[in-house]
């Protein structure tokens, strides 16, 4: 017999290496390939349970070990990736803003759909309602990264998007936290349900939840606050802190799902200005990877799982199948119905074309899996019960990733949902001319190149030229003109968001000047967005109006001098910052204009932002003079620093310094950069 660690590092190289392939060769399939890896797993387990591989082989102990693998493992080693991600991966400022929807769905949408579910089960099954809610609670949760997916790639609307996921995620909390609450009533040590008792039971394990991710959180930024640029620590922090807030939540029987989401969002909120920016793009990339094999992995185990301990003889189990993934379609679509009246006037409110995306994408995925997974294996449950809840979970999940995914391009192209609004469409195809344009600048450049003197310019426009790019939008004359106006303003935020991130980037200003700045272009996108004025920046741009004898008292003199300095410093940071956005945001106003009249509206907005930090500028030039060159020298320092390291950095790709020779330079600069943080 072969050792379990060497089986399940073999189990773990097929799993990558099948992964690879099927994602490669599945590129433009619409069916998730997950669902393949799935029914590998079934073969691969099938293949076991006929004897091929023999018994006492490398992958006859593979299939063994896998096969019976401990369920809570699944979800302790998976479902911190998978939930951390996710949450990571959201936009903020939108998921806080559509939280109130989030929440109904995902508590008392699933509540509704698990209640329902349970009767359904109970009538299909006769199940007791202790199994029958315990099974609702599973199969209530929701996993829809292949919907997500593809709004992602055929149409542009965050809000949806970011509307479904958040669902998914807070939902798998709440289904976890039932699950957990059900699993006694289930097995009969509960016998006395009490309706009160569960509601303070699952506000106490969501807080608590909450209150661990929030705080490991804070630990663990303020500690990526104190280093600069090392990829390999704070990746490895993040690292930590998932699966530590999710373990000690679940150990201090709280929800560990909650706590996940509420530490991303803390990394991906405070931790934007606490991570290094030079490694923030990589650490996107880093838990995307994590992510991927997490999926890969858990999809094939439980292929092995199902084969070793579910029956597949009964076909009346399979007509219950069947019966119940239509059930299942109409509770989920019963229950976005019953909250459509609160859905729509609350958050960024909800149109029944979305809604309808919202049910068909209710698809069941790795968190039911996981939860039957642990009841497969539990000897105190019947055997009968364990088998009947592993198949129709594994059935259900299967039924809605391979129908339900397979056909949401057909229904996003019915509602169409399949292409941008007309007004982003025509912003988009301005943004196509721009592109033009530069091309054909570049393609003369590369024609005066002595290597490609023989090449004709009309040969090569075809390679060029962006598809459905005109000169004229004559597809758009009839668009109306507050929605040119609409999406024009929220393309110009949005660069101007990018840029304050840019120029953090780059030291031009702050952390606490970025995170300042980029909230309030968050603020200025809510609802009707506006370029000026400004509201949220009054703050920053005043000029504090304590008596000048203070400075001068010898004990508060010297505390308020610091206090002085400290607000000013970021408040110049701010102004630098943002009249800087503000001209990157001119050079696009002519190439994305809807209208002369609209592009002019938006430049007079501008000179209005600019003028506003110059008088700040100016004001405190004048009322401070000896700090205003302070402030300057600051900021100066920083920009050289950042780019003297830029510099050390392109010597050594150019091979003119070694990296450790590099290194040592970098790491003076850095230990300077620290102390201008702390500072800070």
């Amino acid at each position: 017999m072969h050792s379990g660690g060497l089986s399940i590092l073999l189990f773990v190289i097929f799993s990558l290496f099948t992964g690879a392939l099927f994602k490669m060769f599945m590129r433009n399939s619409r069916i998730p390939y997950t669902i393949v890896l799935l029914l590998v797993g079934i073969l691969v387990g099938a293949t076991h349970q006929f004897g091929l591989f023999g018994h006492d082989s490398l992958i006859g102990s593979m299939a063994t070990q896998v096969g019976h693998i401990d369920p809570h493992l699944i979800l302790f080693l998976f479902l911190p990736t998978l939930i951390f991600e996710s949450a990571y991966s959201m936009e903020p400022h939108l998921f806080f803003r559509i939280l109130p929807q989030i929440a109904l769905l995902a508590i008392l949408g699933l509540i509704f759909s698990m209640v329902l579910t349970a009767f359904a089960v109970h009538w299909l099954l006769s199940w007791g309602m202790g199994a029958a809610l315990l099974f609702g609670a599973l199969i209530s949760a929701t996993d829809p990264v292949s919907v997500v997916a593809l709004l992602k790639e055929k149409s542009s609307r965050k809000r949806l998007e970011t509307l479904i996921e958040g669902e998914s995620l807070l939902n798998d909390g709440t289904a976890i936290v039932f699950f957990s609450l059900f699993y006694g009533f289930a097995l009969g040590t509960t016998t006395e349900f009490n309706a009160l008792s569960v509601v303070g039971e699952f506000v106490w394990v969501v807080l608590g939840g909450l209150f661990m991710g929030v705080a490991i959180g804070w630990i663990v930024l303020w500690i990526i606050g104190r280093i600069i640029n090392q990829p390999l620590i704070e990746i490895t922090f993040s690292i930590v802190a998932a699966y530590l807030s999710f373990i000690l939540a679940e150990s201090l029987h709280v929800s560990g799902v909650v706590a996940l989401v509420s530490l991303a969002l803390m990394f991906s909120t405070v931790g934007r200005t606490r991570v290094s920016p030079e490694i923030s793009h990589f650490l996107h990339q880093f838990w995307e990877m994590m992510t991927y094999v997490a999926n890969t992995l858990i999809f094939l185990i439980v292929g092995v799982v199902i084969i070793t301990h579910a029956s597949f003889d009964s076909v009346e189990l399979w007509i219950i199948l069947g019966a119940l993934y239509i059930l299942l379609t109409l509770i989920r679509a019963l229950s976005v119905l019953a909250l459509m009246p609160i859905l729509k006037h609350i958050g960024v409110g909800i149109t029944y074309q979305k809604a309808t995306v919202l049910v068909w994408g209710g698809l069941r995925g790795a968190v039911s899996l996981s939860l039957a997974l642990s009841l497969a294996q539990d000897s105190n449950m019947p055997e009968s019960l364990r088998e009947q809840i592993l198949f129709l979970t594994a059935g259900v999940v299967f039924l809605t990733m391979v129908i339900n995914g397979s056909t949401m391009e057909w229904l996003l192209h019915l509602l169409e949902f399949d292409k941008l609004p007309e007004a982003k469409e025509a912003s988009v195809e301005k943004a196509q001319i721009e592109l033009n344009a530069q091309m054909q600048s570049y393609l003369k450049s590369v024609l005066n190149n002595p290597f490609f003197n023989t090449l004709k310019i009309d040969s090569l426009q075809k390679f060029i030229m962006t598809k459905n790019a005109k000169a004229e939008f004559s597809m758009h004359s009839t668009l109306q003109q507050e929605e040119d106006d609409v999406a024009f303003i929220r393309r110009l935020l949005e660069i101007e968001r990018s840029d304050y991130w840019r120029q953090f980037e780059a030291g031009h200003i702050g952390r606490s000047a970025a995170f300042t700045l980029s909230r309030s272009v968050e603020q200025a996108l809510d609802n009707a967005p506006l370029i000026a004025p400004r509201h949220s920046l009054d703050e920053s741009f005043k000029v504090p109006t304590h008596p000048k004898w203070l400075t001068n008292l010898p004990l508060m003199g010297n505390s308020m001098h610091n206090w002085l300095f400290s607000y000013l410093s970021l408040s110049y940071d701010v102004a630098r910052g943002f009249v800087e956005a503000q001209e990157e945001m001119r050079l696009h106003v002519a190439s994305l204009e809807p209208d002369k009249k609209s592009g002019e509206y938006i430049e007079r907005q501008i000179d209005e932002n600019c003028a506003k930090a110059f008088a700040f500028i100016e004001h405190i030039n004048k009322e401070y003079p000896n700090l205003i060159e302070n402030l300057q020298t600051k900021s100066a320092h920083r920009l050289l620093l950042n780019h003297k390291r830029s510099l050390i950095w392109k010597m050594q790709h150019d091979g003119v310094l070694e990296e450790a020779e590099a290194q040592r330079l970098i790491d003076d600069i850095e230990t300077q950069m620290l102390k201008m943080r702390e500072e800070q």
